[in-house]
């Protein structure tokens, strides 16, 4: 298929993530938590004897596949975390699996997600904060999916983070509720009468007299109209919505977290040739494969590599053609072959 990997290593944890690392530990993951460095460096390793590039995250993981996805250095990243499309991915592949009889993968693009459902980055980056995400576990009391989807369709052409600034900027303004309506004209539906703005024309149609008519569905400018307007706005948006500027600056982090990659650009990966004595070292030391069990592992990279590159890449020559077969349904060979290290 030509595919070429590039393995992201997992950095430091960013500290707003302390309350879920804190629940993992709670839930009997320390050992797991504490080995993990460990097993990294020895992935990392193991790739090295393979040939196959990968580059240290700074943070998160995914905040690294998704920078070097959003940039173009990557066709997409190969993740079960959602959290890529908020760190800025744009094509994630899914539930990847090697079964040779039945291969699958789910692929979701950033392009469709937008198109089709009208999701920008930054609404989705506001979902999780509402609704939850490893930075704030339980999200907004009280706040749930149905809610969030009327905000979503409430939102007129803003994103969820622009409403929040809105949030933010009235939460030390108390709404005034509208007084006692005034009669309004039955021409232009402005306040007034037909008869008053027969003689005395209409303030709103820029008239002296007569009025212009509208539409039964226009808006009227007045006051009374505007403050029902903006009541009726906010009777949609849950009112626990507010408190998520309560924290302000924890709020901030969490943004600035997804929105701002921490990662420096990686303009090419170093692929190398697998290096079979270096790994049957590795395999004995770590795994304890015999020699021989690994060569026959590593033998189906070589033998990609040396295909793929059209040259004597890892040493590896073409005794002869032993006889034809099928591998998995598909038509194969079986070639013999001399491996020089």
């Amino acid at each position: 298929m030509g595919v070429k990997l590039v393995f992201v290593m997992e950095g430091e944890a960013p500290k707003i993530k302390a309350e879920t690392m804190s629940k993992r530990t709670e839930m009997g993951f320390r050992g797991m938590l504490s080995g993990l460095r460990g097993v990294l460096g020895q992935c990392a390793e193991m790739l090295d004897c393979l040939g196959v590039p990968w580059v240290q995250a700074a943070g998160e993981a995914e905040a690294l596949c998704a920078f070097l996805d959003s940039q173009g250095f990557v066709d997409g990243c190969i993740t079960n975390d959602g959290d890529a499309f908020l760190y800025g991915a744009q094509t994630v592949y899914r539930n990847f699996n090697m079964n040779t009889k039945d291969p699958q993968i789910d692929c979701y693009r950033m392009s469709r997600v937008t198109e089709e459902l009208q999701l920008e980055r930054e609404t989705l980056v506001g979902v999780a904060l509402l609704l939850g995400c490893d930075y704030l576990p339980k999200g907004v009391a009280g706040v749930g999916k149905e809610q969030t989807l009327k905000l979503i369709k409430n939102l007129q052409g803003q994103t969820l983070l622009q409403k929040f600034n809105e949030w933010k900027r009235s939460t030390s303004e108390t709404l005034q509720l509208p007084g006692k309506k005034v009669s309004h004209c039955l021409v232009c539906h402005h306040p007034g009468s037909a008869k008053s703005h027969e003689r005395n024309g209409c303030v709103f149609c820029d008239s002296k007299r007569f009025c212009q008519p509208q539409d039964y569905d226009s808006q009227c400018p007045c006051d009374w109209h505007r403050s029902e307007h903006a009541r009726q706005a906010s009777a949609v948006e849950p009112k626990q919505c507010c408190t998520i500027y309560c924290e302000v600056h924890l709020t901030l982090q969490i943004i600035n977290e997804f929105l701002i990659p921490k990662d420096k650009p990686i303009y090419s990966f170093r692929r190398r040739k697998p290096n079979l004595l270096l790994m049957q070292n590795f395999a004995l030391d770590k795994l304890e494969w015999p020699k021989h069990y690994t060569s026959k592992k590593v033998l189906e990279l070589l033998t990609y590599v040396e295909l793929s590159s059209g040259g004597n890449q890892v040493g590896l020559r073409i005794s002869c053609l032993e006889r034809r077969r099928k591998w998995s349904l598909l038509p194969s060979l079986n070639l013999s072959l001399f491996v020089t290290l």
